[in-house]
């Protein structure tokens, strides 16, 4: 047993061999494992060069992070071989340098903006403008964004840096130039280039949080969209324009000032602007407003009222009845000496049947004058609703509608 375990002691000081000359655990730190190291790659690394695959720290996780800016580095652009074989060295050391400055928190790195930018990472990659870059940007939620281009030019090998600003909605442009991609004074004053910028650019955010009472309303800081509803955002210290909108609704717009760290509520309500909503109490109400514009236009003059119609009616019956009477009272019978009267049948009847009909027109005719007069003068032009609609159509102002209602009838 004391032989087994000795063996097994050989072996594993002989298997940490090889992991110790890798760096102590067993970690290849190199850009290419497959690519062989030169003298002139030794000798810069001895002077002092970023070591290789390094992607830098990020020490910006403390307190207030949150509103420190978001920043993302796309990628390398290398269309030359050499500059491809120490591509993977160039975005850890850039990436690295940007992080180490204290102003900006990680938005994505080239793997995750590759991942989620997914068809848009290749165009993006080689993208110098503001109008390719601002979607990315937004796609990654990066208030500052770069893209790199490592390439060999008539001036040498040059690398181009473009940030995007998504506070301002410009691309500020950087250009180093080296003698060659592995010259570590090369690739430190590219770090130091864009930790500058990067510097330069970053500014603390504030947080603003809007409520609105319109769950579809639209809310965006002048161009840029923030969300619909109720909005959280993280926005750029100073004067920024806020705009809340919704169909339907009066646009609410104000500037809030903004600063660094400050975290700010606003409570924002829109005022209804079209038709109003359809509901029982407000269809109720239509209907009773067009019923008294109806009443009103109707009742408005007494020559709109059917009881002045009736009672002209009437007193043309008694009229009517007057001029059939006449001839009767006027008309003397002739009566002989033995006492009876001078008249045919015939007459007799017609007689006795204008007299009946004199009699029915001055009555009827006089009934309905009288009744329709009383109606027209008694019962007012407007009259109150006799029940509330709404409290189901018992009680009320205790008025009710007066009508008078004379029907006729008989056989002549």
């Amino acid at each position: 047993m004391r032989t087994a375990f000795v063996v097994a002691a050989v072996l594993l000081a002989l298997a940490s061999g090889p992991a110790r000359a890798q760096g102590g655990f067993g970690l290849d730190l190199s850009s290419d494992p497959n690519a062989p190291q030169s003298n002139e790659q030794t000798e810069e690394s001895s002077e002092g060069a970023p070591p290789e695959g390094s992607m830098g720290l990020d020490l910006s996780s403390g307190p207030g992070a949150d509103l420190m800016p978001r920043f993302g580095l796309v990628g390398l652009d290398t269309p030359e071989r050499a500059g491809a074989a120490v591509a993977k060295r160039w975005v850890g050391w850039l990436q690295g340098v940007a992080f180490r400055t204290g102003k900006v928190v990680r938005a994505a790195t080239p793997a995750e903006a590759r991942q989620q930018l997914g068809n848009d990472y290749a165009t993006t990659l080689r993208c110098a403008e503001a109008s390719c870059l601002s979607g990315a940007a937004d796609t990654l939620d990066a208030d500052l964004l770069t893209t790199a281009r490592l390439s060999l030019e008539d001036e040498g090998w040059t690398l181009r840096l473009w940030t995007f600003d998504r506070d301002r909605g410009v691309v500020e442009t950087d250009v180093v130039t080296g003698r060659k991609p592995t010259d570590s004074t090369f690739i430190r004053e590219a770090g130091e280039t864009l930790a500058k910028r990067v510097t330069a650019l970053a500014r603390p955010r504030a947080m603003l949080k809007v409520a609105s009472n319109v769950s579809r309303a639209v809310v965006r800081v002048g161009s840029r969209v923030l969300g619909v509803g109720n909005v959280e955002a993280k926005l750029p210290p100073g004067d920024n324009q806020l705009v809340v909108e919704a169909d339907d609704y009066n646009t609410y717009t104000k500037t809030v000032t903004l600063t660094p760290g400050e975290t700010k509520e606003l409570a924002v309500r829109l005022e209804f602007s079209g038709a109003a909503p359809e509901s029982p109490l407000a269809e109720l109400d239509e209907r009773t407003s067009v019923k008294k514009k109806k009443s009103g236009s109707s009742g408005g003059t007494i020559f709109s009222r059917p009881a002045l119609y009736t009672t002209v009616l009437g007193l043309a019956a008694v009229g009517a009845g007057v001029a059939m009477g006449l001839p009767l009272q006027q008309r003397r019978l002739k009566i002989d000496r033995q006492g009876v009267v001078d008249i045919t049948r015939p007459d007799y009847e017609s007689m006795r049947q204008q007299a009946l009909l004199s009699t029915a027109l001055m009555a009827g005719g006089g009934a309905v004058a009288a009744g329709s007069l009383a109606w027209l003068i008694i019962v007012p032009q407007h009259s109150a609703p006799a029940s509330s609609p709404v409290a189901g159509g018992t009680g009320g102002s205790g008025r009710g509608d007066m009508a008078l209602h004379l029907v006729f009838g008989g056989s002549f």
